[in-house]
């Protein structure tokens, strides 16, 4: 079969994942500095033979095509002399929600690809990706750190939704429905990764020596740890107590351990993460008091983005994707 050249949603997501991926990396690499847990460290150097497949594979890609090798991030971006600053259970945790979040990228991006070696490459890392995260939720179990989602008696007999006071909440005590499966789920899975959130920024602010981004730190670790009470809040008042693990923590170190650049990407891919999933958590919940909570909620997220979008602009940051010729600059040009 004769190769096509890449269509626009291949160069578009195989540039994503480029970038992402030299994020990564840096990440990973001072994690493998810095962990003690030799199991732990298993893990992560998997996740680093990962990552740079992917970026060896991509610059394959691009240089087929003619393509420019984005600049991404290097080891200008990381001090690999810094001292500890995370857990060992923070690192596995780190990786566990990234996973999460790769296995969904790679499943999308192979959705959109065309051509059979495109899609053959995000399948091979989708896989991969579903190997690492299995290694995580393992590794976590067998030291007993592992969070289970939370346990629940389900009433007997199959029922049919009858009328609209499903999906409505009154006022207490006259009437509130318990929470189904479903919406616990997502309630557990947004306080995990808000947790995760509020410690990233924590470790990031104190490492940061720009004060316009430890300001901007600041805000996301306080948005954060809103949201985790306000979901925390709604399972508690069904008599459902979520447990975090307290190993997942940060040092007292404040040497600078990334960029200021490396920081802001991370939180602009961790606050399109956490737009996703509120996104899928409003449509699946059959509560209108939670579809509210989550749609006001996601707005806070886009506003404190659009923070983060104009400090990356401002510092010229961001890395233009690759985009479509100008015509009408062409023809003045010739003009």
């Amino acid at each position: 079969m004769k190769k096509t050249g890449l269509t626009s949603a291949e160069i578009g997501i195989l540039w994503t994942h480029y970038m992402q991926n030299s994020m990564s990396l840096q990440i990973l690499k001072y994690f493998n500095k810095t962990v003690d847990d030799d199991e732990i460290k298993t893990v992560v150097k998997t996740a680093i033979v990962n990552a740079e497949s992917v970026l060896h594979e991509i610059t394959l890609f691009f240089t087929e095509a003619n393509l420019d090798i984005p600049v991404g991030f290097t080891e200008k971006d990381v001090n690999l002399s810094a001292p500890k600053l995370f857990s060992d259970y923070f690192m596995l945790v780190f990786l566990e929600i990234m996973g999460k979040t790769g296995l969904v990228a790679y499943a999308l991006s192979q959705g959109v690809s065309s051509r059979k070696d495109v899609r053959d490459f995000f399948s091979k890392n989708l896989m991969n990706t579903s190997k690492l995260f299995d290694l995580c939720v393992d590794t976590a179990k067998e030291r007993g750190t592992y969070v289970n989602p939370p346990l629940i008696k389900i009433q007997k007999g199959v029922e049919f939704i009858e009328g609209k006071k499903y999906f409505k909440q009154g006022i207490p005590p006259f009437y509130k429905r318990s929470l189904n499966a479903i919406e616990i789920t997502h309630l557990f899975e947004n306080i995990k990764t808000n947790t995760l959130g509020v410690l990233a920024c924590t470790a990031f602010g104190q490492t940061t020596k720009s004060r316009e981004v430890k300001k901007f730190l600041e805000d996301g670790k306080h948005i954060s740890e809103k949201h985790v009470r306000i979901f925390t809040k709604a399972l508690i008042e069904m008599d459902i107590t979520p447990s975090m693990n307290h190993d997942m923590a940060i040092t007292d170190s404040t040497t600078t351990v990334f960029s200021d650049k490396l920081i802001m990407y991370l939180m602009s891919v961790l606050t399109a993460s956490g737009q996703g999933n509120y996104s899928a958590a409003s449509t699946a919940s059959m509560r209108y008091d939670l579809v509210l909570d989550y749609q006001r909620l996601s707005v806070e997220i886009a506003l404190f983005a659009k923070d983060g979008l104009d400090i990356m602009l401002k510092h010229n940051w961001m890395e233009e994707p690759p985009q479509a010729l100008d015509r009408n600059q062409l023809s003045n040009i010739q003009n």
